[in-house]
């Protein structure tokens, strides 16, 4: 394995992981932004600033996200041509006989469980909420959010297919780098 295989796969899974959070802070904002208009908080309010922060700048971050998980995924070359991320190596080959796809289908089990770990917790816990607030209701006009467990039932359903389309995962990721 040369330097430059070993910097583009560490730069792939830095890759997916910002893949991660950006499913993660996409649904989180998605719900967000849906509380604050169905509350009517951000049409009534007439402030340039709170529009700005409330709208434009998580968009801004989710669009930074999308072409920083392009670059590393897909134009991992070019950015270790910029940072000159192989040169100085004394060895220009390292013993190791671990693949590409190996690393990244290890990435991919990780990312996976990763994100099952901590959504199957949170989902059981918001299918608890629901529960007690529907006992709740029947005494008072308290109207349970569906969102929370519709978004961590979305997640796991996410980790759920990283973990069984590994292969056509990493084949795609194989596919375009060659």
């Amino acid at each position: 394995m040369t330097p430059r295989t070993l910097f583009t796969i560490i730069l792939k899974v830095f890759g997916l992981f910002f893949f991660r959070e950006l499913i993660t802070n996409t649904v989180d904002f998605i719900v967000s932004v849906s509380n604050l208009t169905k509350s009517g908080l951000a049409i009534d309010s007439n402030s340039m600033e709170f529009a700005i922060s409330i709208y434009i700048l998580p968009a801004c971050i989710i669009i930074l996200y999308v072409l920083i998980i392009y670059l590393l995924l897909f134009k991992t070359i070019k950015i270790m041509d910029i940072l000159k991320l192989d040169h100085g190596f004394t060895q220009e080959i390292f013993s190791s006989t671990i693949q590409t796809p190996f690393i990244l289908t290890i990435s991919l089990i990780v990312l996976g469980g990763v994100i099952l770990t901590t959504e199957v917790p949170t989902l059981f816990k918001n299918i608890f909420t629901y529960f007690q607030e529907k006992h709740l209701a029947a005494f008072s006009m308290i109207k349970f959010n569906y969102s929370y467990i519709i978004i961590s039932s979305v997640k796991i359903i996410i980790a759920l297919v990283l973990l069984g389309e590994r292969k056509r995962i990493v084949s795609f990721l194989e596919k375009q780098r060659s």
